[in-house]
């Protein structure tokens, strides 16, 4: 784990995020101020002290550190980073689904034997009809899977939500909506 020291009163000694703590394979109750990790002498314990916490807190929030600036330097900022994306493992080969159009394809690997690849190949071009390419190609789906149900109490009385006004072009565009959607 990588540490960035800053010289500045805490209530804390240190912040260790989720990948820390799951590297550390650390047990925290934030309830107890305690943290439970193994060792290879059994379970360690780091305990916390509420009365030291209040008064660093109370330190910390004080007049004292008020308009000090402390710079913080080489510090790489997650939003920065282009997120990885997952890579395939290895080569793969671009199959058209049906051989006389290109324009939808899947992908199999290319270190598959010959037979597996013209089975695999085979049997995805024998069942194309359960791929759905667009939400269009999705006709007799039941409305018991895709429609929307609120749990409510049948026996507490609804409650009207305040009128909202909005401004005329406002209201004319919700009415198109609303009339396009019915």
């Amino acid at each position: 784990m990588t540490f960035l020291v800053v010289d500045t009163p805490s209530p804390y000694n240190v912040i260790v995020g989720q990948p820390g703590l799951n590297l550390l394979e650390a047990i925290v109750s934030t309830r107890h101020l305690l943290m439970n990790f193994p060792t290879r002498f059994g379970v360690g314990e780091v305990r916390g002290d509420q009365e030291v916490a209040r008064q660093c807190y109370k330190t910390s929030i004080s007049d004292k550190g008020k308009g000090k600036v402390l710079p913080i330097a080489n510090v790489e900022l997650r939003w920065d980073m282009e997120p990885e994306r997952p890579q395939p493992v290895e080569v793969v080969l671009q199959v058209p689904m049906e051989e006389s159009n290109n324009e939808k394809v899947f992908q199999v690997g290319s270190q598959l034997g010959e037979v597996e690849k013209g089975e695999l190949i085979t049997f995805l071009r024998d069942n194309k009809d359960v791929f759905a390419w667009s939400a269009d190609e999705v006709p007799g789906i039941s409305l018991d899977v895709v429609a929307h149900k609120l749990s409510v109490d049948p026996a507490r009385s609804p409650t009207r939500q305040k009128k909202r006004n909005f401004s005329p072009e406002r209201q004319q565009a919700i009415a198109e909506e609303v009339s396009k959607l019915l």
